[in-house]
């Protein structure tokens, strides 16, 4: 897919635990990582998901593109059976550069969902976002396609459903987000426009796949008062129960 991803400057300068209800960790003397750098336990899917994409970028280069033959989206080969290139194209890029911008617009956005939603959460929205921008881009454009950017978007949109849906928890912070996120879309759909190497079937389905996998599986906070608690707390009412977070004081 093509090279422009979710940019630099895809969210406002927002702590990365400020964007959950609860606010960041400390950090009061503790070694280790700092909260949202890499290493922090709270973005380990992502870091995982980035390794990985490192690692299978080598591998296409030890093997001479045998990966990337056996990997990439075309459709005839879909066509005749080969399902698995619904998903794989999101592990594999064509060349450094597109592997460092894809590289940098997950290492933007996904650590502030995947600490928002958790990494079970945040994984399979990734994998939804990946397998939705490779069935649009089959149905949307007969070119073959390959790499993280429909997956990345659709990173942006379930951080964006987050946002609309808890607007009642988060108030002003969810329209300076989103309207970052929103300029962060424009600014990449015009670019797709202007580049035909760009799959703008496999960023704006990626979108749509992840944006509905947030919707179903949250989290869709609710402030509400617990029998034997004191207090407002938040409650994750998400469509499907799977992945729920656990109730948490309200601020």
């Amino acid at each position: 897919m093509g090279m422009a991803g979710l940019a630099a400057g895809g969210l406002p300068p927002l702590a990365a635990g400020a964007l959950s209800p609860r606010g960041g960790r400390g950090g009061g003397g503790v070694s280790g990582p700092l909260p949202g750098e890499f290493g922090d336990p709270a973005r380990r899917a992502t870091d995982v998901l980035l390794v990985g994409n490192a690692l299978l970028f080598g591998l296409q280069l030890l093997s001479k593109e045998l990966v990337t033959v056996w990997g990439i989206k075309i459709n005839a080969l879909i066509v005749a059976g080969q399902w698995w290139r619904l998903l794989t194209p999101a592990f594999l890029h064509g060349n450094l550069m597109h592997l460092v911008v894809n590289s940098y617009s997950l290492n933007n956005l996904g650590p502030t969902v995947e600490r928002t939603a958790g990494s079970g959460r945040f994984l399979l929205m990734y994998l939804a976002a990946a397998v939705a921008g490779n069935v649009a881009s089959f149905y949307g454009s007969a070119a073959p396609s390959l790499g993280a950017s429909g997956a990345i978007f659709g990173i942006g949109g379930a951080l964006a459903m987050y946002f609309y849906r808890n607007k009642d928890i988060h108030g002003r912070r969810s329209e300076i987000v989103l309207r970052s996120l929103w300029q962060t879309l424009l600014m990449n759909i015009l670019y797709g426009l202007s580049n035909p190497r760009i799959d703008n079937w496999g960023h704006m389905g990626g979108m749509a796949g992840g944006a509905l996998a947030a919707l179903l599986l949250g989290p869709r906070w609710k402030v509400v008062r617990l029998p034997g608690k004191r207090g407002n707390w938040l409650v994750d009412d998400a469509p499907l129960p799977w992945f729920r977070s656990q109730p948490r004081p309200a601020a």
